[in-house]
């Protein structure tokens, strides 16, 4: 995947950064409940995708990791999709 569109998706969605081959969304979420919601609905989403980032969650704070391993670890548009509904995910149970 080209450079400038993994940099044009981090524009458009700011909660999420580059750390060297992998997409790291971070986000402070006020109700664990809420948090609960979302993490459901994410393993779920993983399951649709066929595609299973890193999930890391405390009382208020989750962090959600991707790329592909089967392309040598390297982020591609599966990533970009995992990382975009994961971000609308978290906009629809704010």
């Amino acid at each position: 995947m080209e450079q400038t569109t993994i940099n044009a998706f981090i524009d458009e969605h700011p909660d999420w950064q580059q750390q060297e081959n992998t997409l790291v969304g971070e986000w402070n979420v006020n109700d664990f409940s809420v948090l609960r919601t979302v993490i459901t609905q994410l393993c779920d989403l993983a399951e649709e995708l066929n595609h299973h980032p890193t999930v890391t969650y405390g009382y208020n704070t989750l962090r959600v990791a991707t790329t592909t391993h089967d392309a040598g670890n390297t982020i591609t548009d599966l990533d970009l999709t995992l990382a975009r509904r994961v971000s609308e995910l978290l906009t629809e149970n704010k």
